[in-house]
């Protein structure tokens, strides 16, 4: 940090000032040229003021690096030029939360050893002028001690520590890189903003509390008049440095890394600076320091501050440049890897086994979940699976477009693909499809699992995909020992068959699974058994799983490598049962009748039961009649009447020849139906006597004969 001259010839400041800004205009040309790889789109991250809340304007300016190896790296220009003072800070959304861990890495141009500023202060704050933070500097009087962070000593009369501290950044916590010694300490200069680095004449780095009074000294100087009778005091201010590092190299024309690392347990900042070369090698001549934080400076009540960078130089001109690496939360995304089996419509998974020549699909899908920036300039580095050969790739996002990737090519180990978009809240996903089929292979081969990385420079994931076994092509054939199986019904079935692994040796009969259907409907899967002869099978139907006549049974074999059959059919006949009565009531009786002298009707008694069995299957059909003798007594007494059956309202008179009295159509296999249960009282079996009836108990003889129907 240095004071800005006094005295100065005005031909000599004009002259000088021309000279100067043509060097550093050639001199940031050249720091953009070698600057490391950072972050781009800056802008949604950090907020660059046009003014600082004391009404001094920002010279901070966001320009793009020009260095090839370096793409896609913007850099905060600090300061570009002479009494300037530059700055930025973290935006809401990317203030840094006291709470929880978080690391920020960056690039730091200090200037070179024959153009050197005062340098610049890494700052955590929780001012209330928030993104317009800084010293209080006036307009036209920028005082570079203050690097735009620490406080004002411009008042010769100053004593108090407090004042100083409330020129500067309040409610903050600073690490300074100092890159001029600011020790003027005479009469003259005491006022002039020029002795904070008193007793310490080389660059360093330095930590402290820039709001804090404590963080400043006040000292005196005395002086004798021109008169050398008055004695005068005047005073000024030197700063307390916390963690003081002599440093001799900041301003030597290189970039130099520093990371910042908090810890929200034990709330320390662990900073380290040149761990790294620009040209990503390490530095064994590095510095680290770990600090414990005061939080309580901050006066956060949620535990939110901004963080960024200022600078500030006086007189000398001087180009000092940032270039953010990282910092928390740019960027949230995930990775997925989903193969699928074509052929079979069926997702691969770890152990799975796919067929040698199935197609297969890779879908490596990329989703955007949150974070500062859009995740861009993806590098999709494929790993590729063993034993499967590509023919197609793209890639489609979320919007609808698609962009055409040229397929790897055969054997090919990897294969690294730039994504043309962006994915980001607007446009959260792109998915990158592999199509091919695995490769024809020998023997069962392990594809192993393969591991992708998806990164820029702000963010990288990875996702598994998984490893899985691509079986022998082999085909199974398979038949059955028989056209046709005829069973009796009530019985089992056993159904035998051959299945053959062609082109190999006879697989074990348990490895070998049998997936039969019966008329349409599956069976349940078996595995075939060892204790019968190789690849000989039996399938086995339970009597109630089959059907009186023709049942088709097909099957279709497969292995423990998937290997499958064609699908095989044989018939199995099941011969019918038998028609006949299950029941027929021995003796049913009418319910008795008064003689009057006139014809009378009279219904039945319970005791009537006409059971028909059919066996025969169902569809099968039958007819029931019946036929009537005389009704007599035990003498031979005949009993005048006619015995009536009364079917949907109309009435038959039975006689020796015989009626209809039910038909049937079955319903199932085993069909048993009652005659008598659907009589009703104005239905079924009825007697009517004659007016020439006389008392008595008669009966006669009703024969039941059942048809077999057409169906």
């Amino acid at each position: 940090m240095r004071k800005v001259p006094k005295l100065l010839m005005m031909s000599l400041l004009a002259l000088a000032g021309l000279w100067a800004g043509t060097t550093q205009n050639v001199t940031v040309s050249a720091n953009l040229a070698t600057a490391p790889s950072g972050i781009n789109q800056l802008d949604k991250v950090i907020t660059l003021p046009s003014a600082f809340s004391s009404g001094v304007a920002n010279n901070a300016t966001i320009v793009d690096t020009t260095n090839s190896g370096a793409p896609n790296t913007q850099a905060v220009n600090v300061i570009s030029s002479k009494k300037q003072v530059g700055g930025f800070w973290s935006n809401d959304a990317s203030r840094l939360d006291l709470n929880q861990d978080a690391t920020i890495k960056m690039w730091l141009y200090l200037g070179t050893a024959k153009s050197t500023g005062d340098g610049m202060a890494f700052v955590l704050q929780n001012d209330p002028s928030g993104t317009s933070a800084a010293a209080q500097i006036k307009p036209g009087s920028i005082i570079g001690e203050t690097l735009g962070t620490w406080g004002l000593d411009t008042n010769n009369k100053q004593q108090d520590p407090q004042a100083i501290a409330d020129t500067a950044i309040q409610n903050s916590w600073a690490l300074e890189f100092d890159t001029y010694a600011n020790t003027a300490t005479s009469y003259s200069d005491a006022g002039n903003g020029g002795a904070f680095d008193k007793g310490n004449k080389n660059q360093h780095l330095a930590t402290g509390y820039p709001g804090l009074a404590s963080q400043y000294k006040s000292e005196s100087v005395g002086s004798w008049d021109l008169t050398g009778i008055i004695w005068s005091t005047r005073y000024y201010f030197s700063q307390n440095h916390n963690n003081l590092m002599t440093w001799k190299n900041l301003s030597n024309g290189a970039w130099h890394h520093l990371v910042l690392k908090w810890s929200a347990t034990a709330k320390t900042m662990t900073y380290t600076f040149d761990d790294v070369n620009p040209d990503g090698t390490d530095n064994a001549a590095s510095y680290t320091n770990s600090e414990v934080i005061d939080t309580s400076q901050f006066k956060s009540a949620d535990g939110l501050v901004r963080w960024g960078i200022m600078g500030a130089t006086g007189g000398n001109s001087t180009s000092n440049m940032v270039v953010i690496e990282s910092m928390p939360n740019l960027v949230a995304a995930k990775a997925d890897v989903k193969v699928t089996d074509v052929t079979k419509d069926k997702t691969v998974t770890a152990d799975s086994k796919v067929k040698a020549n199935h197609k297969l699909q890779y879908d490596y899908q990329l989703t955007y979940t949150g974070g500062h920036l859009d995740w861009d300039n993806i590098d999709a580095q494929l790993k590729l699976p063993k034993y499967v050969t590509f023919s197609g790739a793209t890639i489609k996002y979320a919007d609808g477009t698609e962009q055409a990737l040229d397929a790897p090519e055969a054997g090919a180990e990897d294969i690294e693909y730039r994504l043309e978009k962006a994915i980001s809240n607007t446009n959260p996903t792109a998915t990158i499809t592999l199509t091919g089929k695995a490769d024809d292979v020998a023997i069962n081969s392990g594809t192993t699992t393969t591991t992708s990385t998806f990164k820029n420079k702000q963010f990288e994931t990875k996702a598994d995909a998984p490893d899985y076994t691509i079986t022998v092509d082999q085909k199974l054939s398979a038949t059955f020992m028989k056209p046709s199986y005829t069973v009796a019904k009530g019985e089992e079935a056993k159904v035998t068959g051959l299945v053959i692994a062609e082109d190999s040796e006879q697989l074990a009969n348990s490895k070998v699974t049998v997936h039969p259907s019966l008329n349409g409907k599956p069976l349940d899967d078996f595995q075939m058994n060892d204790d019968d002869e190789s690849g000989y099978f039996v399938v086995k139907i339970k009597p109630e799983q089959l059907n009186v006549g023709e049942n088709t049974l097909t099957a279709w074999f497969s292995d423990m490598d998937d290997n499958e059959s064609e699908e095989i059919k044989t018939t199995i006949i099941v011969q019918g049962g038998q028609l006949g009565f299950k029941t027929v009531a021995g003796a049913s009786t009418f319910k008795p009748v008064t003689l009057d002298g006139k014809s009378q009707t009279t219904g039945r008694e319970g005791d009537w039961e006409v059971v028909v069995s059919d066996q025969r299957g169902k569809g099968s059909s039958w007819q029931l009649q019946a036929s009537v003798g005389d009704f007599t007594t035990t003498d031979g007494k005949k009993l005048p009447g006619e015995l009536l059956f009364k079917r949907d309202g109309k009435t038959t008179v039975l006689n020796g020849t015989g009626a209809l009295i039910d038909d049937r159509e079955t319903t199932s296999d085993t069909d048993e139906y009652d005659v008598t249960k659907n009589w009703t009282a104005d239905s079924g079996m009825f007697y009517k006597t004659n007016a020439a009836a006389t008392p008595g108990s008669y009966s006669g003889k009703i024969t039941w004969t059942l048809n077999n129907a057409p169906s």
